[in-house]
């Protein structure tokens, strides 16, 4: 395979017999080529105006992305598939879903552009999935466009350059200001379409203003390496991030080199220390979709390649294939599962504390209510009990409308104080937004001790301690409250994926065991039912211990 340009120099014929041949690889052909010849078989989805405007009209997004889906994925496994078997039979179907594809109104999906906007700019308005599918096409175009109709590769060349080339040249875009994953999947696609169709002359008028939007995307890491946002978005930015370094190191012939900086590889091992147990389970703060993570195999083999004294936790060959040329080009064989040593940890810029004890893990955050895809969980944490959680961290909910807007994401339990383990003041609840600076007290290996009252905006609370103390066994939690008046109520709230029982004077949920003076406290116990985002319903647990006298000092 000889190109002009190298740019994913991982993918050569010596890569493709290893594919097509190679035993690791065998299960992730088998069901690429199944759903390939799947899609040969059924006809495409109809896109409506009327599922597109659903997003106006009660907020749902997910009907119309699930179809823009399947010819984005659609697309990507009749290319794999070709790939793998050389067999032309794939072919007019792939340029049959470029096409319709090309015929889009917009590539953007519904959530990210307004209605409103002139037609030509929602055609060339840039978001994470224009600049996606911007992305596969013109990799797509670049390695097998001598075998696709001349004029589907024109039309697919033109309105790549026109929706994304000419369209990020021409004007400034809001992803270039902002320090979460927007900047980086935004970026990987843009540079990804340069590199492959646009001329030398753009490419080097654009990459210095490119780099710049990655500098300003690796800011929004604290300096310990930690992702606020956790191991989903940890993921989806990241990725993304691989893919616009790896390609800018090859196509600079490895002047410019990402991996280089310090920085990189904190944020690079961020995955590997807020594991919590041996079922893969780890920290969920904040809008985390995933509570069991296992990183993709391309991405735990791309850090490994340039980083080696990372450890491969495993090297399982793939087996569900995933819209990603990477996902097949990028995973080594050859690579050698490594044991990962999972331990004690913390991260004292973004404030969160990590212990290990005897068969259970509990993780907690100080931290601030104003972060990317914030919940309101200044104090929250979270338990694994013999590898299961318990006391949760709930994560996200179902992504619509309503989800992000302003004056009702923070009614939903998950977004909200009283769907985490925080207390509830006044009747109060947290309220969003930074408040001060670093709130640790105190800070150690077995030993967490932080401000929580920045959390609270409640004028008469002057202070409000949280400690956790952490032995062998189990750690004791402390709150130690100072009001300037009265409180006219209080509540210490616990939350929990398990159904959560009192009985014999202890909060009992899965295999977790809450103690507490029964003297001082009455017991409620409650549930709530939510939509996860991965669109399947969730029954949050939770109980309430309500001290049976107040006072200004508690």
């Amino acid at each position: 395979m000889n190109f002009p340009r190298k740019i994913l120099r991982e993918l050569n014929e010596e890569k493709l017999h290893q594919i097509r041949t190679h035993p690791y690889f065998e299960c992730v052909r088998r069901k690429i080529i199944e759903k390939a010849d799947q899609i040969l078989v059924t006809e495409p989805p109809r896109i409506r105006f009327s599922e597109i405007h659903m997003y106006v009209t009660n907020g749902n997004r997910n009907i119309f992305q699930g179809n823009y889906n399947k010819y984005h994925y659609g697309m990507e496994y009749l290319f794999q598939a070709y790939l793998i078997t050389e067999d032309e039979k794939y072919l007019p179907e792939l340029a049959d879903l470029i096409w319709n594809i090309c015929n889009f109104e917009s590539w953007t999906v519904p959530a990210h552009v307004d209605e409103s906007l002139p037609i030509k700019e929602r055609r060339r308005f840039l978001d994470l999935s224009s600049t996606a599918m911007g992305r596969d096409i013109a990799e797509i175009l670049y390695y097998i466009g001598d075998k696709l109709p001349e004029l589907v590769v024109r039309r697919a060349k033109a309105e790549l350059q026109y929706r994304i080339i000419d369209s990020y040249a021409e004007r400034d875009w809001p992803f270039e200001h902002v320090k979460h994953n927007w900047a980086s999947v935004c970026m990987a696609g843009v540079l990804c379409v340069y590199l492959h169709l646009a001329t030398e002359e753009e490419i080097e008028k654009q990459l210095p203003r490119m780099m710049k939007v990655i500098d300003l995307y690796l800011s929004g890491f604290e300096d310990d390496g930690c992702c606020s946002e956790g191991v989903g978005y940890w993921a989806y930015g990241f990725e993304n991030f691989l893919i616009f370094a790896s390609m800018l190191k090859d196509y600079t012939d490895g002047k410019i080199n990402y991996y280089d900086n310090p920085k990189v590889k904190k944020i690079a091992a961020f995955p590997y220390r807020v594991i919590l147990d041996y079922n893969n389970n780890c920290i969920t703060f904040s809008d985390c979709s995933k509570s069991q993570f296992v990183m993709d195999n391309w991405v735990a083999h791309t850090i490994k390649a340039n980083y080696p004294d990372f450890p491969l936790r495993s090297n399982n060959p793939p087996v569900e294939p995933v819209a990603s040329l990477r996902d097949l080009v990028c995973c080594n064989p050859d690579y050698k599962p490594e044991k990962i040593e999972i331990g004690n940890d913390v991260f004292e810029d973004a404030e969160w504390f990590i212990y290990h004890g005897n068969n259970y893990a509990m993780g907690a955050k100080a931290g601030h209510n104003g972060e990317f895809h914030n919940h309101n969980d200044v104090g929250s944490f979270m338990v694994s009990k013999d590898n299961v959680i318990t006391f949760c961290d709930t994560g996200a909910g179902l992504y619509n409308k309503q989800y992000f807007a302003p004056e009702t994401r923070y009614s939903h339990l998950l977004c909200s104080s009283r769907g985490h383990s925080v207390p509830i003041i006044n009747g109060e609840e947290q309220k969003e937004g930074k408040r001060g600076e670093r709130s640790i007290y105190a800070l150690d290996e077995n030993y967490f001790s932080f401000d929580m009252k920045r959390g609270y905006d409640i004028p008469t609370l002057k202070s409000l301690k949280r400690d956790f103390k952490c032995t062998e066994e189990y750690f004791t939690l402390t709150d130690t409250y100072e009001f300037s008046e009265m409180p006219t109520a209080l509540c210490e709230r616990f939350v929990s994926h398990e159904p959560i029982v009192y009985e014999d004077g202890v909060i009992k949920t899965g295999n977790s065991t809450l103690v507490f003076d029964n003297d001082a406290f009455d017991v409620q116990i409650g549930s709530e039912e939510v939509i996860l985002i991965i669109n399947k319903p969730k029954t949050i647990y939770y109980v309430d211990l309500i001290p049976k006298g107040l006072s200004k000092n508690m």
